[in-house]
C-alpha cells in the first residue's frame, strides 16, 4: 500500500510542478491539501480497506473538480 500511496503523491506533485498545466494558486493549494491527506493516510499503522477507499474516492473527486 505504501508504494501505491507514494506513487499517487508523486503524481499529484508532478501535476503541481508541470509548467504546461495552467493551474491557478487555488487549484495548487487544493492539490497540496490532497497530498497531505495521502500522507496522513500513509502514516496510519493499520488502515482499514474502507477508510482507504473513502479517502481515495474523496481525493479522486477533488482532483476531477480541479481539472
Amino acid at each position: 500500500m505504501s508504494k501505491r500511496l507514494d506513487s499517487c503523491i508523486q503524481s499529484l506533485k508532478q501535476m503541481i510542478g508541470d509548467p504546461s498545466n495552467e493551474l491557478g494558486s487555488e487549484q495548487q493549494r487544493a492539490l497540496k491539501s490532497e497530498i497531505r491527506k495521502l500522507k496522513r493516510l500513509k502514516k496510519q499503522p493499520s488502515c482499514k480497506r474502507e477508510e482507504l477507499y473513502r479517502v481515495a474516492n474523496e481525493i479522486a473527486e477533488e482532483v476531477l473538480k480541479i481539472l
